[in-house]
């Protein structure tokens, strides 16, 4: 079908792009960048300029996937240049329970929902027959075939371009966002290959109510970043019968989730408005089998929003927060052992003392253990590892290996940042493109 700039054409692209499950990391991600590309190639601008269109491959991924970039230039010749972007890649579609085969259907998944039961306001906007639902329809392929129609349209005319169009199509946003980070290095040689002046960058991203109810439209002017806060916490390992002899790394993890778990003073703010506070994404020992011992080892790691923190500020935040939840969990186990030796008349020793150190300090004190030889050991460990481990296991099993061959096995949070990392993205209306781009705004 070709692309139309009307409501039966955007509807009938977006059909087209739910129907591939595009479930990220998978083939069907690179299924889609296929579609996409056909698409766009049966444009009569790009039947003229086909290496305007192009796939660009993510470098070593096994997968073979691709970001689509399409740029399409006005006549006459200008380097003014609107980006117009987003993801074509979902998530899996489990939450569907019985329905998860007719997620990548809308028509058919919509129909069938009218039968289940649903909160109250999905029910009322799914019985105001204004909402079509499935997996990825508003994350984020009705943007995606938005961006494509008004492609379609102005570039069917270049002579009344106010502008040049770059449309970016990217995989892996639901993942580790690599699809976006090999668009950026392609961005940044083709500015310089057809002299481009980026003016702004459109993500076409559905946006989330601010509460409940909330049916006003926003255009956001910037970024949110994200950072993920690791904490790796090492403990001593006793029998269980033996509760006082050891220090359960689970205390310790749990102590820093009571710490941070939606502390509102660690929410970050721009203009007085503040940022949904840190939450934990994944907690746990790690130890591989079942064993009654106390746990060594376990890892606690958060989800934390900047709008004006760096990545320095944050770790001096988790530095304090590591050492408070440390004194609190040696504090516990103390008061634990003085009841313990109340009621059985057993001296109980704690002797643990709070130890926090970064895994940049970390790593420069094996280093020097090592006398220097460790980035070599470092590189055949991480080869070594299961393919299917993501970055994020693959980074904290770096820093269990470097915990190995440390020589100091006392207790210790070991506090740094795992994968991925955005930096965020302010519009301060300090610089005159700031300013013409929020006015610009404002006059929508």
């Amino acid at each position: 079908m070709t692309l139309k700039n009307t409501r039966a054409g955007i509807y009938e692209t977006l059909l087209d792009l739910v129907k591939c499950p595009s479930v990220s990391p998978g083939s069907g991600e690179v299924k889609l960048a296929q579609l996409l590309y056909d698409k766009l190639a049966r444009l009569p601008y790009f039947r003229s300029f086909p290496a305007h269109l192009q796939l660009v491959a993510l470098e070593g991924d096994p997968l073979g996937r691709s970001a689509v970039l399409a740029l399409a230039r006005a006549q006459p010749t200008t380097p003014r240049t609107v980006i117009l972007t987003g993801h074509f890649d979902v998530v899996e579609t489990k939450e569907s329970r019985a329905l998860a085969e007719l997620a990548f259907d809308p028509e058919q998944y919509t129909a069938k929902l009218s039968s289940m039961k649903l909160p109250d306001d999905a029910k009322k906007d799914l019985e105001s027959g204004n909402y079509l639902f499935g997996r990825g329809v508003m994350d984020m392929k009705s943007g995606l075939a938005l961006q494509m129609a008004l492609l379609a349209e102005l570039s069917a005319e270049p002579e009344k371009m106010p502008c040049n169009l770059i449309f970016l199509a990217v995989c892996d946003e639901e993942n580790n966002s690599a699809g976006m980070r090999a668009a950026i290095k392609r961005l940044a040689s083709l500015r310089e290959e057809e002299k481009l002046d980026y003016l702004a960058c459109i993500n076409s991203e559905g946006f989330i109510p601010r509460e409940p109810g909330d049916r006003k439209r926003y255009v956001h002017l910037g970024t949110i970043g994200k950072i993920m806060p690791m904490f790796y916490c090492v403990g001593r390992e006793a029998h269980v019968g033996q509760y006082f002899s050891g220090l359960n790394a689970n205390l310790l993890a749990s102590a820093v989730t009571l710490q941070f778990e939606g502390n509102p003073d660690l929410a970050d703010s721009w203009h007085g408005l503040p940022s949904p506070p840190p939450t934990t994404l994944k907690q746990r020992d790690l130890r591989e089998a079942y064993s009654v011992t106390l746990p060594a080892r376990a890892v606690v790691y958060f989800n934390y929003l900047t709008v004006t923190r760096t990545p320095a500020q944050v770790l001096a935040q988790m530095r304090e927060i590591a050492s408070a939840a440390f004194e609190k969990a040696v504090a516990q186990v103390r008061t634990a052992g003085a009841k313990h030796t109340e009621k059985s008349g057993l001296q109980v020793s704690v002797p643990w003392q709070p130890k926090v150190m970064t895994y940049e300090e970390l790593y420069r004190e094996v280093e020097q253990a090592q006398s220097g030889a460790l980035s070599g050991r470092l590189a055949t460990f991480l080869k070594a590892l299961p393919e299917e481990l993501d970055e994020r296991e693959k980074s904290i099993a770096l820093v269990g290996e470097l915990l190995r061959l440390h020589p100091d096995k006392s207790p210790v949070i070991v506090i740094g940042f795992l994968p991925p990392y955005y930096p965020h993205r302010s519009n301060a209306r300090q610089s005159p493109r700031e300013r013409g781009l929020a006015d610009a705004v404002e006059e929508l």
